[in-house]
């Protein structure tokens, strides 16, 4: 049977969430013409959520409720030219520019993905360079897919026009030793690590063999802006001719801007692409700061010397007393504690923990994490860490809760979760049932370099002590090597640890790349529904399908209590008076969009 599909005209069905997208000085894209087999579905931008900041005689109220906003769309070339410069600062990390090599978010303007991303209902759209695409099934269980590339997609600095060679050779590249994108493997689902199922004899489309079918939105969203790791061509000619050594340095892409000079350690400037197939961007340039120290940064906010900048919910009162406007990414991380040692289907498996045991998915472990879940006051947590900029949620792993998303719950959404109390009593009551009247001890690590990490991990401690009379013995040190290590070498056994997960993607994403399937290398746990229903999630076409089985995910996580979700936090940024507009890319924990930001 085969299925032709334009962009979201699969997900219309399962998630009717009404967007229409407009913007600053824009006008609407011109829409490609639809696809047989589905109906034409809009042209949807990234939507952010503002916070409101109610000033109260010396209080400040942060209100983290949903306001409508303009969302950024396609500006047509030639409607406007950008001018000024726009400075940020964010964490530039690697300064190198081979997607192989690094995968860093400021290649998102220098370069272009195979798709765009609607966030409201997790699907591609076709405001990247793909203009349609389809697939047909076969009765061995392979699939054969088509894309249609743009038309006069052009690569920067005179590298001509992108076809399906490119793409081709982009595909390729990951395949060589050296490469650290972790998507790599991803990518060569697509066409089973076989050059001989890529044909790119025709310039604008790219027919691919895949040997065995993938989760559809997965292996969409390695294609488009929603991942940083993407794929994004780059020209076959110009690496050919450089190399990877000289390319990492002097990069060619089909981006919204290209790269101009840099300064390692110190700072990078980007150049607009004026006649770009996708928008016109606002500002001629982009210069990023490299400032690690979080205080310069605020000073540089309060001061005018950058314009937009990441900032932290406790200082947001100080940046807008300097006039800085206040923007979010709703949901942009996910702080959750995590029960050590529940990796049953390892043979040096430890049952002797008191949320371990020889059934951890039942009996008396089940209710000794459920005790520790019903004593964390999350309301608390979010009014005195994250200063309002946030939601408590109760399922860990990207589920996050009914209300985050502004046009209601998402897709695989239950009724039936209902939020776990903040109940010391209640938590006592449980846990000497369980047989720990007095509680017991064990260690908790807490991860340096996150931004709410330490404080959230610490309040969770405090309560427990506190509420329960446990003994917990803090350790606080560095992701990699330890936690890392003990992660790989599944050996977490009387640890519990508080992980950011970033970015949020979906419960599938999370829950079965990290969760706990057996077959992933870093997890955080191996119970069996991970690894049953993950197995079959990994290889749906189908997205109602793969909700349906995310649901199931869900029940298990409410009823096992495998870990103690937290918050949900949302990333504050300030963005001071040269800038107009700027919508911020939604569950990103750092700067996205800036080609869409638009100068005073």
């Amino acid at each position: 049977m085969k299925k032709s599909f334009r962009a979201l005209g699969l997900f219309v069905a399962i998630a009717a969430l009404g967007l229409v997208a407009c913007g600053e000085d824009a006008a609407p894209a011109a829409a490609p013409a639809a696809a047989p087999a589905a109906k034409a579905a809009p042209t949807v931008g990234p939507t952010s959520t503002p916070v409101v900041i109610i000033e109260k005689g010396d209080d400040t109220v942060v209100v983290a409720t949903p306001i409508p906003t303009t969302a950024p769309t396609p500006i047509p070339a030639k409607s406007r030219e950008p001018r000024g410069t726009l400075r940020v600062v964010d964490n530039v990390g690697c300064e190198c520019f081979h997607l192989r090599f690094n995968p860093g978010f400021y290649n998102r303007l220098i370069s272009d993905p195979m798709v765009g991303w609607d966030w409201a209902k997790d699907g591609p759209t076709t405001e990247a360079i793909l203009s349609k695409w389809a697939y047909e099934e076969n009765t061995d269980g392979s699939v054969d897919w088509v894309w249609t590339i743009k038309p006069n997609v052009q690569f920067a600095k005179g590298w001509g026009t992108l076809t399906s060679t490119d793409v081709k050779a982009t595909f390729l590249a990951h395949l060589r030793p050296g490469t650290v994108n972790g998507n790599r493997k991803y990518f060569a689902r697509w066409y089973g690590s076989d050059a001989k199922n890529l044909d790119d004899s025709d310039p604008l489309v790219l027919k691919i063999h895949q040997p065995e079918k993938a989760n559809f939105v997965e292996q969409f969203r390695v294609l488009s802006f929603e991942e940083g790791r993407t794929l994004r061509p780059f020209p076959k000619a110009y690496e050919d001719k450089v190399g990877d050594k000289e390319f990492d340095i002097n990069p060619v892409y089909a981006g919204a801007y290209e790269l101009t000079s840099q300064q390692r350690g110190y700072d990078m400037v980007l150049t607009a692409v004026e006649d770009h197939y996708r928008v016109v961007p606002g500002f001629k340039t982009i210069q990023f700061f490299k400032v690690l120290d979080t205080a310069t940064k605020i000073a540089m906010l309060r001061t005018g010397q950058i314009d937009i900048g990441t900032v932290p919910g406790k200082l947001a009162k100080d940046v807008q007393s300097a006039g800085v406007k206040l923007m979010v990414s709703k949901n942009s991380v996910e702080p959750f504690i995590n029960f050590g040692g529940l990796y049953p289907s390892n043979p040096n498996y430890d049952p002797n923990f008191p949320w371990t045991t020889a059934t951890p998915l039942e009996g008396k472990a089940v209710q000794v994490r459920k005790a520790l879940n019903y004593a964390i006051d999350r309301k608390a947590i979010v009014e005195k860490i994250l200063f309002g900029f946030g939601e408590p949620i109760y399922i860990g792993f990207s589920f996050l809760s009914p209300t985050a998303n502004d046009g209601g719950p998402p897709p695989w959404w239950n009724d039936a979760w209902k939020p776990y109390p903040y109940d010391p009593a209640l938590a006592r009551e449980i846990l000497a049932k369980a047989g720990y009247p007095n509680c017991f001890e064990w260690n908790q690590w807490h991860i340096t370099g996150q931004i709410y990490g330490p404080d959230i991990g610490e309040a969770v401690a405090s309560n427990w002590e506190k509420e329960l009379g446990c003994k917990i013995n803090r350790r606080t040190g560095e992701y990699r090597p330890g936690l890392r290590g003990m992660l790989i070498n599944q050996k977490t056994d009387g640890w519990t640890y508080l992980f950011e997960g970033s970015p949020i993607a979906r419960p599938q994403r999370y829950a079965c790349l990290h969760g706990g399937p057996t077959y992933q290398v870093i997890m955080h746990s191996t119970l069996s529904f991970f690894t049953e229903l993950c197995s079959k999630s990994d290889k749906m076409l189908d997205p109602a399908k793969v909700v349906e089985i995310e649901r199931q995910i869900g029940d298990w996580e409410y009823k096992t209590f495998n870990v103690a979700a937290v918050v949900s936090v949302h990333q504050v940024y300030g963005v001071g008076p040269n800038v107009k507009s700027y919508t911020p890319m939604p569950k990103k924990n750092n700067l996205g969009n800036l080609e869409f930001a638009m100068p005073a």
